[in-house]
């Protein structure tokens, strides 16, 4: 106990400097946190995109004066077609008092794309729909289990009751094409989405007018034009020739590839950037405690000269530290209540790993100075001490 209240007492007498100590190592938890979502977003995203099927597949961004449904057919009447996938993007809805959005798929689609589940199976396991509750795979932030039956709210009053047959992996990652198929302008939230949503059979959801996209929304439509085999060797030109009036054709191979290339590149830089803050604010936190520790070195002399032993000064700056990663850690866990830690973009899983890293950061930032101060004075001749204090007399 005694060990503690000098602690205190060091602590209290150098108020301003802990406090400025203190914010420093906060400020940096704060930059942490945006640099850990960011990597952790873009990994997300590698993830999903490379779900997406890229074998004999093009992208067709249709021109928004041309009818989706007038182009779909013009495409599947060319002989080297084997399929389109079209995605429906229905307006939001909601389930189990949740907003989210609607999304089917047709067969094409269904067959070749199977994102990433939690639990539970994907809607390719159910050829046809029977019964009165329409198959569905929901994300995991709808707080339903596989097999749970539920109503589904829409946009236009009616209701359609579902049976979640698969869970979606956290975060959740799905397709939900709008943008364009440039490969330079091409990014993740052009292709997914990962919003709380709904995906089923386009042909099982019987009202297709929940997926009428009004008449004063801009929005690109994107269909996926999978080839045969045989045609997948064909020239490019020749599909560009054939089809780049109704819209931006791009090979989905290609997509991927420069998506994937400029992640990486983001991720390296996002990274660099950390460790650079990182270093500043590393250099900042332990430079302050080394002036404190030189501080309480001094201290700690006249400590011993007053009967004190080297355990017990030990033990007094372990509590000094203990009591500094305790108070920077409960204010590192008020920063994330207030919404300064980002925590809402993380799951559950990875805000628990981010917290443990902060406590380990946090630690190594205030024991690595108070080890190497404490080892030293331990190993130092007392009379140099007191001459230190003396001035040299």
């Amino acid at each position: 106990m005694a060990s503690v209240l000098i602690a205190i007492k060091l602590l209290w007498k150098r108020k301003l400097a802990n406090f400025v100590l203190v914010i420093q190592i906060l400020l940096s938890i704060i930059m942490l946190a945006q640099v850990f979502v960011a990597i952790e977003d873009y990994r997300d995203n590698l993830r999903a995109v490379n779900e997406l099927p890229v074998n004999n597949t093009v992208v067709l961004s249709i021109f928004d004066y041309y009818d989706t449904e007038y182009v779909t057919q013009q495409v599947l009447s060319s002989p080297q077609v084997e399929s389109v996938g079209r995605v429906y993007m229905g307006d939001i809805v909601f389930c189990n008092n949740v907003s989210c959005n609607l999304a089917a798929y047709n067969e094409g689609i269904i067959s070749r794309y199977s994102p990433e589940l939690q639990s539970g199976s994907w809607l390719s396991d159910y050829s046809s729909f029977s019964g009165n509750a329409i198959p569905a795979v929901v994300s995991s932030d709808m707080k339903l289990k596989v097999g749970d039956v539920t109503d589904v709210s829409l946009s236009d009053g009616q209701t359609r009751k579902i049976t979640v047959i698969g869970i979606l992996k956290e975060p959740t990652q799905y397709l939900y094409p709008w943008g364009s198929a440039s490969p330079e302008y091409f990014t993740a939230s052009s292709v997914i989405s990962q919003k709380p949503v709904i995906i089923v059979r386009y042909t099982d959801f019987g009202e297709t007018s929940v997926f009428e996209t009004p008449m004063d929304v801009p929005i690109t439509t994107s269909i996926f034009i999978f080839l045969k085999s045989d045609a997948a060797d064909t020239n490019m030109d020749t599909f560009r020739t054939e089809w780049n009036k109704y819209g931006e054709i791009t090979p989905m191979q290609s997509l991927v590839s420069t998506f994937n290339t400029n992640t990486n590149t983001m991720i390296g830089g996002t990274t660099i950037m950390f460790v650079v803050f990182l270093l500043l604010a590393a250099t900042g936190v332990l430079s302050n405690n080394v002036i404190q520790s030189l501080r309480n070195r001094r201290q700690f002399t006249v400590y011993y000269l007053l009967g004190m032993d080297w355990k017990k000064g030990a033990a007094v700056e372990v509590c000094r530290v203990g009591i500094l990663v305790i108070f920077t850690m409960a204010l590192s866990l008020i920063a994330g209540k207030l919404g300064l830690l980002m925590l809402e973009w993380m799951t559950p899983a990875r805000a628990f790993l981010f917290y443990g890293l902060v406590f380990l950061y946090i630690v190594v930032m205030f024991t690595a100075v108070g080890a190497g101060f404490m080892i030293k004075l331990m190993r130092e001749d007392l009379s140099g001490l007191l001459k230190d204090l003396q001035q040299g007399e």
